[in-house]
């Protein structure tokens, strides 16, 4: 869908023009300069952009006759007239002037962007605003060591590092040695790229934390002998009940310093079933619901009300799944695993999967438990912890 007009007068040659990453979002039109009414368009868009070979010209209110404009900054001024600006307020003003070409005074970061599929080409990404990019068509063409070498050539992009977008994957790779890169996705590329930008952590940084949190994880190698047991590591005995308490170490590490929260207070898992299905989520109170187990085919499953346990999507890229219940024994995708902390408590996680059931505290005494794929839950959000507690069955 095109959501910006970028007009072309005939002595410009657009393969010689610096691509940006809204072009894939823009319509170009050829133009005769000559019978061009710039009022007109002024009046009908309130700003609009014109391509010359040098240099690009903004059109708005302040500026009727254009102001000659950077190709550095191209990117920045469609994101910037396009989300943000009404003529009335004056973008030119945001740059700065220098022998008669006004430009965005800080450096750009350069992205290589695979074209035909690339999370870097959403039309929303406003955080992507101050780059320069170059496409490539096919992945056999995602060359870092090559992509280093074009990178040297950008004297309006920082000089330490570039960016290599592809699907859903990022990669930030070191200009001067392209061997070192680290991966990321883009729930946390604003906050790596500032970082980078702002020399307070490079490359290798990165890289180093990833293999700190790797150590910090639980393991996810499944026991073929597992047996569920309770916190004094007495095995439970099937159908047997009990409630998942939420371990109040978690609680305590997300609550604020100057809080009046009491630590001390218990919260359980609940599993409400209004409206829809059931969704498990944490609240405050003296009693919560009553699980089970059972074991098909020497794999534990957590049980209630005669159902299993188990995660389900609830969005299409499947990042973020609530934890509800079906009448049937689960597909392998959608089952819960079980692991022991040192603690004894348990945690759970997707079916050999790697990242854990947390609970996301929408309130101090209610919280949204689930599993969040996202890399920056990944690597920055705490899993959650469930004490076993024994309950009497109650009585039908």
């Amino acid at each position: 869908m095109s959501i910006y007009t970028i007009y072309i007068p005939g002595h410009v040659d657009r393969s010689k023009i610096q691509p940006c990453l809204l072009d894939v979002h823009s319509t170009f039109v050829d133009i005769d300069l000559e019978n061009f009414d710039v009022n007109a368009k002024l009046k009908e868009h309130g700003h609009f952009i014109v391509l010359d070979n040098d240099y690009f010209l903004v059109y708005e209110k302040e500026h009727p006759a254009g102001a000659k404009c950077d190709y550095k900054s191209r990117n920045f001024a469609m994101y910037e007239l396009i989300h943000r600006y009404p003529s009335s307020v004056g973008f030119v003003r945001m740059l700065k002037e220098m022998d008669g070409i006004w430009a965005y005074d800080k450096l750009s970061v350069l992205y290589f962007v695979f074209k035909p599929n690339s999370d870097a080409l959403r039309p929303d990404y406003k955080a992507l605003y101050n780059t320069v990019v170059e496409f490539y068509d096919t992945a056999e063409e995602e060359d870092f060591e090559k992509f280093a070498e074009i990178a040297k050539t950008k004297d309006s992009c920082v000089s330490h590092f570039f960016v290599v977008n592809r699907g859903s994957t990022y990669h930030v790779v070191d200009t001067n040695n392209p061997t070192i890169s680290y991966k990321f996705s883009a729930s946390r590329r604003q906050a790596i790229i500032n970082l980078l930008l702002s020399n307070k952590a490079d490359i290798q940084y990165h890289i180093e934390i990833d293999k700190a949190l790797h150590e910090y994880k639980l393991s996810t190698k499944r026991d073929p002998n597992f047996q569920l047991h309770d916190t004094q590591g007495v095995p439970l005995k099937e159908n047997e009940t009990f409630m998942l308490r939420i371990n109040n170490s978690e609680i305590e590490d997300n609550n604020d310093e100057d809080s009046d929260y009491e630590i001390e207070l218990e919260y359980v898992a609940v599993l409400e079933d209004s409206p829809g299905p059931y969704t498990l989520y944490g609240g405050l109170g003296d009693g919560g619901d009553i699980f089970s187990f059972k074991v098909v085919d020497n794999i534990t499953y957590l049980t209630y009300k005669g159902g299993y346990v188990c995660v389900d999507p609830v969005d299409p890229e499947e990042t973020i799944f609530q934890i509800t219940v079906e009448p049937e024994i689960p597909p392998k995708e959608r089952r819960i695993q079980i692991y022991y902390a040192n603690d004894g408590s348990i945690a759970l996680s997707q079916w050999n999967g790697d990242v854990y059931v947390c609970c996301d505290w929408v309130k101090c005494a209610y919280a949204a438990i689930g599993i969040n794929c996202s890399d920056w839950v990944d690597h920055w959000g705490q899993y959650s912890k469930f004490v076993i507690e024994r309950v009497e069955a109650e009585a039908n």
